[in-house]
């Protein structure tokens, strides 16, 4: 039996084969559906072959006044279900403040597990996944772009984003700048059609899609691969790495090798890589 609650309703990212028994079944019994677009909703629902239900829509601008319908339908005994246009809610989709304010209330809340864009393609990204990052949308203005790349230089760990077509082959280009070698995953369309998996080198990818223009489209999830350290110390000058020896035991890593770099004019990139592998053996 259903008892009243909101129950979190993952829905499918691209498969309808993917929905669980239990999502439809919580789906056929809810009296109140909150979407995050109850049009696109619609259109999935009669799919599903679930009649008509209540519907309201549930998004980042309405959250607050959307509280108080659920608290009083849950009160009255009736049953919530809370979905996104694609995948689990919340993950990069609105959700947070109403659970947040519905759990403060009291009300019950049931999460159901199922479909979601950034662990589906981690699982087929080929890396690690003892330990990820996810870190949702990436910003879209140049400057927190760049900063927000440079803050995962040297993650030990893949770090999930998504991001649009529109702007995949810039945030490529800023990686390949950042790491050359660094290793990605992106992973496009996923459970549709025309889903496609690309693995290597951020460079080597940058020149596909150079060759093959038409597969920038749909969705993307993008992964990076983990920080792999490279021992540089043969291409820099034996002046430059007694510098950054000297400096690294009185400042922060960045701000010795910007000073030994401005100084000497060796690679920043090279002086970081070999200032960890100082660190590394201290």
């Amino acid at each position: 039996m259903i008892e009243s609650a909101l129950y979190i309703v993952p829905t499918p990212i691209g498969n309808l084969s993917d929905i669980t028994f239990r999502a439809v079944e919580v789906l056929k019994a809810a009296t109140l559906i909150a979407a995050e677009d109850t049009r696109h909703s619609r259109i999935l629902l009669d799919k599903l072959g679930i009649g008509s239900v209540k519907m309201i829509s549930c998004n980042d601008h309405n959250e607050a006044e959307r509280t108080e319908i659920i608290a009083k339908e849950t009160e009255s005994g009736g049953i919530v279900a809370l979905i996104s246009d694609a995948g689990t809610p919340m993950i990069s989709d609105p959700g947070y403040k109403l659970v947040s304010s519905l759990v403060e209330r009291g009300v019950k809340v049931f999460p159901l597990p199922g479909p979601c864009a950034a662990i589906t393609a981690l699982c087929a990204s080929a890396m690690p996944t003892d330990r990820f990052f996810f870190s949702g949308f990436l910003p879209v203005k140049d400057k927190e772009l760049t900063d927000k790349l440079e803050s995962i230089r040297t993650a030990p760990y893949p770090v999930v984003f998504y991001e649009s077509p529109r702007r995949i082959i810039n945030t490529l280009n800023k990686i390949a700048l950042m790491d050359a070698d660094r290793k990605v995953a992106l992973c496009r369309e996923m459970t549709k059609t025309f889903e496609t998996i690309y693995r290597m080198k951020v460079t080597d990818l940058i020149e596909h899609f150079k060759a093959h223009e038409d597969e920038i489209r749909g969705e993307f999830v993008l992964i990076v691969g983990p920080y792999e350290a490279k021992d540089n110390s043969d291409e820099i000058s034996a002046k430059a790495k007694a510098a950054l020896e000297k400096m690294i035991s009185s400042l922060k890593v960045k701000e010795a090798c910007q000073i030994v770099s401005d100084l000497t004019g060796e690679s920043k990139n090279r002086l970081y890589d070999y200032a960890l592998t100082l660190k590394d053996r201290s």
